[in-house]
């Protein structure tokens, strides 16, 4: 019976606008050390598939390694294979399979493309759209508004019950197998692509704010690029902004309508010196106070971890160290942020230069002119620059707190992003598939007709074939399992030399070429080779080789032959070049 999940599809931030509410002037750093905290956008959230009533889809920007939500299953479906039977082989033998066919939604907002795909972690797809793993059959919707409902679901379900998901960047999976996954729905990631390149803060900050139904605020200097970011679960629009604000300063204020980016983020000016000191009282002057916290104050280390592209988006981690060094306080960013190594230090060296600086703070009470000065603005005095942190209306004046504002961190040294195991990216490429008529390997006797296959794959990236078998023409289409992980398989380069079957063959010699580099021959001793080792078929002759020689890229020379093995003798003459060869038993 299948399964309609509605709910998942809900609300992208959570909780009332409301909660934009508040002074967002600090960084994190600064939040905690003042007690406060931050509930915004983690790595986390992007790791995990879920299949939740309610739960929030991701919303990508750029390109993006992210987790999705089961919208729709149709739960697993259960395969019977029979085979035996026969008088002397024994009795019948019966094997299940199972696959499943569901959707995952993967976007809150229309995408551009899926590139790979990995399930538990394993890559199922490469970029280029070949699947490692046999994957049953992929749609990839990508969001649009005029999204067409997907066909499986509308049979399942009925075409007037079935959504399009106008808007919801989806994929569906229909009969993936699930037997490389303990027979069970794997845990999928997708490499999202959803916007031509990198992204500005200020792209991302408005698309967030349209999502909220708030106008688009004055972003126009918000104009540093991330190659990705994605929010992945339910969070405040502040929240947010404040994760948006440490890839990037962003100028940053509340308004009346809530949140405010960008206006009031430019410099309010130089506070001149006849402003400062305005009385707080009838011949009462407040001077330009300023305070130094102490070391304890300022981490000693800043870690930021990140989305890696290079490691296949898995966590990467940088640091900056303060020069002191000693026992205090590491602080931990946690950016859902496609960076390279080298950006993420530089992101870690100024949130830790800012902490520095905040150190410093100041009060100062200014005549009522000011009172446009809002939290987030910057000013300079004897040629330091300041950012308003709040400010309060007094009897005389505007009162203003003040925190310094690091200067830029300069050099930065290279990010290493530490050594690299990633999946190889590489199509699997043309099947190459052997059909052989052989007696039994096995020892035991064949209850009827039985053919042999050996599939394998010269590129780097094959790894197995789904086999099928049709017995009207190819009308319809049976599962007969998979093949792999890969035959070592070729064929002669020239002619095996007639030989004799009851005896060591010491004179002939013929050389394989291998279909593939990774495949390899190896020699085994005579006693290894009597016992049953290194049994090959070349032509229609079955061998067996004490020597195997490499002479040249994937050719090797065999010799120490045993002839017409297993009932093959009338096959030890009439060989010819280009023959067929597999490795039955290594």
């Amino acid at each position: 019976m299948a399964t309609l999940v509605l709910g998942a599809v809900g609300g992208i931030f959570g909780g009332p606008l409301g909660a934009v509410a508040g002074a967002v002037i600090g960084g994190v750093i600064d939040g905690r050390r003042r007690g406060g905290g931050r509930e915004g956008p983690r790595l986390a959230d992007l790791a995990v598939q879920g299949s939740s009533h309610g739960e929030p889809l991701p919303r990508v920007y750029g390109r993006m390694r992210v987790a999705g939500q089961v919208i729709w299953s149709t739960g697993l479906i259960e395969s019977v294979h029979s085979s035996g039977g026969g008088k002397r082989s024994g009795g019948r033998t019966t094997t299940y399979s199972y696959a499943a066919s569901f959707a995952v939604a993967i976007s809150a907002r229309p995408i551009r493309a899926v590139h790979r795909i990995w399930a538990d972690g394993k890559l199922l797809r490469t970029s280029g759209g070949d699947f490692v793993l046999p994957g049953g059959v992929l749609r990839v919707h990508t969001g649009g508004e005029g999204q067409a409902v997907d066909p499986l679901i509308a049979s399942a379900e009925g075409l007037a019950m079935t959504p399009a998901y106008r808007g919801i960047a989806y994929a569906v999976f229909e009969g993936l197998p699930l037997a490389d996954f303990a027979n069970r729905v794997p845990n999928l990631s997708f490499e999202v692509e959803a916007d031509d390149g990198a992204v500005t803060v200020g792209a991302v900050t408005a698309d967030l704010f349209a999502a909220a139904g708030l106008d688009a605020p004055d972003v126009a200097e918000a104009v540093a690029e991330v190659d990705g970011f994605a929010v992945g679960r339910a969070a405040s629009l502040r929240a947010v902004m404040e994760t948006l604000a440490l890839i990037a300063p962003l100028p940053v204020r509340d308004g009346e309508a809530g949140l405010v980016i960008g206006a009031a983020g430019s410099d309010a000016g130089t506070l001149a010196a006849d402003d400062l000191g305005a009385e707080t009282a009838p011949g009462v002057r407040q001077a330009f106070r300023v305070r130094r916290g102490g070391r304890a104050s300022v981490p000693e280390t800043v870690s930021v971890a990140f989305a890696d592209a290079a490691r296949d988006f898995q966590t990467g981690l940088q640091q900056a160290r303060t020069a002191r060094g000693g026992g205090g306080r590491r602080e931990v960013v946690d950016l859902p942020v496609n960076l390279e190594a080298g950006a993420a230090k530089r992101v870690a060296e100024r949130l830790l230069g800012e902490a520095g600086a905040a150190r410093a703070t100041a009060e100062v009470t200014l005549p009522w002119r000011h009172l446009a000065v809002q939290p987030g603005d910057r000013v300079t005095h004897d040629g330091a620059l300041w950012r308003v942190r709040d400010w309060t209306m007094e009897a005389m004046g505007v009162a203003l707190s003040l925190e310094a504002v690091g200067a830029d961190a300069g050099v930065v040294p290279a990010g290493d992003p530490g050594r690299i195991v990633a999946q190889a990216d590489v199509p699997p490429g043309a099947t190459t598939l052997l059909v052989l008529d052989l007696p039994e390997l096995a020892g035991e006797m064949r209850g009827g007709p039985r053919l042999w296959l050996a599939a394998a794959g010269a590129s780097a990236g094959w790894r197995l074939a789904d086999l099928q078998t049709s017995s009207d023409a190819g009308a319809t289409w049976t599962s007969a399992g998979v093949a792999g992980p890969g035959a070592v398989i070729g064929q002669t380069l020239d002619a095996l030399q007639d030989g004799p079957a009851d005896r060591w063959d010491e004179v002939a010699s013929v050389e394989v070429e291998l279909l593939a580099d990774a495949m390899t021959l190896q020699g085994r001793s005579a006693a290894s080779v009597l016992a049953g080792a290194n049994l090959a078929v070349i032509g229609g002759e079955l061998v067996q080789f004490r020597q195997a020689v490499a002479t040249g890229a994937r050719r090797w020379r065999l010799s120490g032959l045993l002839r017409g093995r297993r009932g093959s003798e009338t096959a030890t003459g009439g060989h010819s070049a280009g023959e067929m060869f597999a490795l039955l038993l290594p």
